[in-house]
């Protein structure tokens, strides 16, 4: 998978962008704050149809516009298509998804088209933060390779906070309607046997492969880098029969707390380094190799899955890592269309297949962009952007 074109119209700090970029790894350098993350925020509204720093679509929009939108075109298994994402959140319209031309019904026909994996300095909390972060690490996993299973995850979010509501309705005083909790807890469980086999599945496989890339970047096999699926079911018990009863056993105590304390919201993947929970004993050097590692595995897995390689978007890594790791990760990177944020470009010496682009913001504080070394030169796509989606 290749992007051919990225074009922005009024997203962030640009009010208008285009630019071809290299099939191999493109370095995006300039100060702090020049808009180098929002380009890759950019491509990962294609990918997700959401931003990974805001979930907040009005907060992209450049300021004073009433509308912001994205474009990508792409070739995908040797087929050239575009994707582009409108936003219009001042005129109380839901985001615009356009997949060659035609509207997107639903967020769910977006998912696999541009399948990408962001890896930024807040990755980081992947290993020291709580559960939340590694189930979203997952979720966009997922969702990206499966319609199934971020349908399921919608829907199960959707009869969550209807069973919460209920719960905490009653807290207050009101009647428990046990028929709407007992269709809730119905429709939670029917979702569960749909997102945990896919989980189960895709945390040993990542595990597998994240273990193998942790020795890669560290030089260091012998401390033995594990990941581990905290399943709420146990393994070989009926999904959605357990949840169903553990549900309605969990009724009491969720009453009083006035939320939910059991399901697939509350799941979490443990990360061990030598048989230790790395959150609490891991050095920072550790938790940085972990991090990558876990990512550039759901890169492998995306490669498995898809047949070819996802789009890698590292996002001011290289400063986190010393030379010999910054060697390693090129070294893994190799054939993945990349796109790097860097203050230096020096920081990536080591790499050849490369095109550089500066990023500067001027005095009105908008964002422009300059390539500074071309690289292979790229025949522009031969399809122009839909101009109407732009304006």
């Amino acid at each position: 998978m290749i992007i051919l074109s990225l074009k922005l119209r009024n997203f962030r700090n640009y009010q208008e962008l285009e630019i071809h970029p290299h099939p191999g790894v493109n370095i995006l350098f300039g100060q702090n704050g020049s808009g180098k993350t929002n380009l890759l925020e950019a491509i990962h509204y294609c990918a997700l149809g959401r931003s990974h720093r805001t979930p907040l679509d009005k907060e992209v929009v450049c300021k004073g516009m009433d509308f912001a939108a994205i474009g990508v075109q792409l070739q995908k298994n040797s087929v050239r298509m575009d994707i582009q994402v409108k936003l219009t959140p001042s005129e109380g319209k839901k985001k615009g998804i356009f997949v060659d031309r035609k509207r997107a019904n639903r967020l769910s026909d977006l998912m696999g088209h541009v399948q990408c994996v962001i890896f930024s300095p807040e990755d980081l909390m992947l290993v020291k933060e709580g559960p939340a972060i590694r189930r979203r690490y997952l979720d966009m996993m997922l969702s990206q390779l499966s319609t199934a299973y971020f349908s399921a995850l919608q829907q199960y979010q959707k009869a969550l906070d209807q069973r919460n509501a209920l719960l905490n309705d009653a807290r207050k005083g009101a009647h428990l309607d046990t028929t709407l909790m007992d269709a809730f807890e119905e429709a939670m469980a029917a979702q569960c046997a749909v997102v945990i086999p896919l989980r189960r599945r895709m945390v040993a496989r990542t595990a597998q492969i994240a273990e193998t890339k942790y020795g890669a970047i560290s030089g260091r096999a012998q401390e033995q880098f594990r990941m581990t699926y905290k399943c709420c079911v146990p393994e070989g018990e009926d999904v959605a029969t357990y949840v169903m009863n553990a549900l309605k056993a969990a009724r009491p105590t969720d009453l009083q707390r006035g939320s939910t304390s059991f399901g697939i919201h509350r799941e979490d993947i443990d990360l061990r380094l030598r048989g230790r929970e790395m959150k609490v004993f891991a050095s920072q050097g550790q938790i940085r190799t972990a991090a990558l590692s876990m990512k550039l595995a759901q890169l492998e897995v995306f490669r498995e899955e898809a047949g070819e390689a996802p789009i890698l978007l590292l996002d001011d890594v290289m400063s986190e890592l010393d030379m010999t790791r910054r060697t390693r990760l090129l070294e893994e990177i190799s054939g993945v269309q990349t796109f790097i944020t860097c203050t230096d470009e020096s920081d990536l010496e080591g790499c050849r297949e490369r095109r550089s682009y500066q990023v500067s913001m001027d005095g009105d504080g908008f964002g422009h962009v300059q390539e500074a070394s071309a690289g292979e030169t790229l025949v522009k796509p031969e399809v122009d952007f839909d101009e109407a989606l732009f304006e």
